[in-house]
C-alpha cells in the first residue's frame, strides 16, 4: 500500500494538475487521486498527463465515479460521462474507481434502495469491469447517517459486501474508512474478520476518532487525522496493520475532517502535517 493526497479532503488549494504533483512529490506521497474528467476540463490531454506523472514520479492511484445516482434523472443524465472517462483512466494507468452511497432514505425501503443500487452501481460496474478498472463503494457508519431518514439502508461492511455480492461483475468492492468502520462497531483491525482478502478493498480512507466517546455515539464530523489533540478513539495503527496483514496494495488517503486543518491555509504544511501524521501509524 502507498499513501495518495486528495488535496480537497486535506484543504490544499492548488491550481491544477501540475501544483498537485508537485505538492504530493515534496512530501512524501507516491500518489494522487484525479479523475481524467477534470484533466480535460483543465485541457490537458492524456499523453501530457503521462509526461507529467513522469517527470515527477507521482501516480494518479484513483478517481471518483462520475456518475450521479441519487435519482434516475441523475443517473440518464451522467453515466454517459463513465465510459470515456474510464478509457481514458486506463491510459493513465489507473485500476480504481470509487463512490460512496447514502445509508437511508425517505422515500425507498430497504428491498426497493437495494434493487435500485443493484442496477445503477451494477451498469457502472459492468462499464469499468471492460477497463480492468475496480470499483469500491463506501457505507456511512454513524447512526445519524442511517436513521436520518424514513427507511435505514446499507451502513456496515457486511451488508455492503453482500451488495456487491449481489451485482456479481468481480471486480466490487469496499471504499473502506476507518471512521466509517469504527462507528458501525468494527475498530481497529476488526475488519480483518470480515472480508475476504485484498480484493474486497479497493481504496481506504485515514481518520481517527474523537476519544471517549461510544462509536455508537459519534457523528460523521469531526474526524481527526493521526495524532491529532482530541483523537485517539479508534486505534489507527491497528487499522493500518489489519491492511498490511491482509496483503492490501492500494492506496491510502487522509480523510480527516478537522477543523484544525480546516483552519489552516499553508498548502505546505498542511501536506506536510498530513503525510508525517499517515507516516505516525504506518506498520513499520
Amino acid at each position: 500500500m502507498y499513501k495518495s493526497l486528495n488535496p480537497g479532503l486535506v484543504n490544499i488549494k492548488v491550481s491544477g494538475f501540475r501544483e498537485t504533483l508537485a505538492i504530493a512529490r515534496k512530501y512524501g506521497y507516491g500518489a494522487v487521486e484525479y479523475s481524467p474528467l477534470a484533466l480535460e476540463e483543465q485541457g490537458i490531454g492524456m499523453s501530457q498527463a503521462q509526461d507529467e506523472m513522469g517527470q515527477y514520479g507521482v501516480i494518479i492511484s484513483n478517481f471518483g465515479l462520475p456518475v450521479t445516482y441519487r435519482t434516475r434523472e441523475q443517473f440518464n443524465e451522467t453515466f454517459p460521462k463513465l465510459e470515456k472517462t474510464a478509457r481514458n483512466a486506463r491510459r493513465l494507468g489507473i485500476s480504481r474507481c470509487y463512490t460512496w452511497m447514502p445509508s437511508s432514505s425517505d422515500e425507498f425501503d430497504f428491498a426497493e434502495n437495494f434493487k435500485r443500487h443493484k442496477e445503477m452501481l451494477g451498469l457502472c460496474a459492468q462499464v469499468l469491469k471492460e477497463y480492468d478498472i475496480s470499483f469500491g463503494v463506501e457505507f456511512l457508519g454513524p447512526k445519524g447517517a442511517w436513521t436520518r431518514g424514513k427507511y435505514p439502508f446499507i451502513h456496515t461492511l457486511t451488508g455492503m459486501l453482500e451488495l456487491c455480492d449481489a451485482i456479481g461483475t468481480g471486480n466490487m468492492g469496499l471504499l473502506l474508512d476507518a471512521h466509517h468502520c469504527h462507528c458501525s462497531g468494527i475498530s481497529g483491525d476488526a475488519f480483518v474478520k470480515l472480508i475476504r482478502g485484498e480484493k474486497d478493498i479497493v481504496v481506504v480512507h485515514l481518520n481517527d476518532d474523537a476519544k471517549g466517546v461510544p462509536p455508537g455515539d459519534l457523528p460523521d464530523s469531526p474526524r481527526y487525522y493521526p495524532g491529532e489533540k482530541g483523537g485517539g478513539g479508534n486505534d489507527v495503527k491497528a487499522f493500518m496493520r489489519g491492511l498490511e496483514q491482509i496483503g492490501y496494495t492500494g492506496p491510502v488517503i487522509a480523510e480527516p475532517n478537522s477543523a484544525a486543518i480546516k483552519a489552516m491555509s499553508d498548502n505546505d504544511a498542511i501536506a506536510k502535517l498530513i503525510s508525517e501524521s499517515t507516516d505516525s501509524v504506518w506498520p513499520q
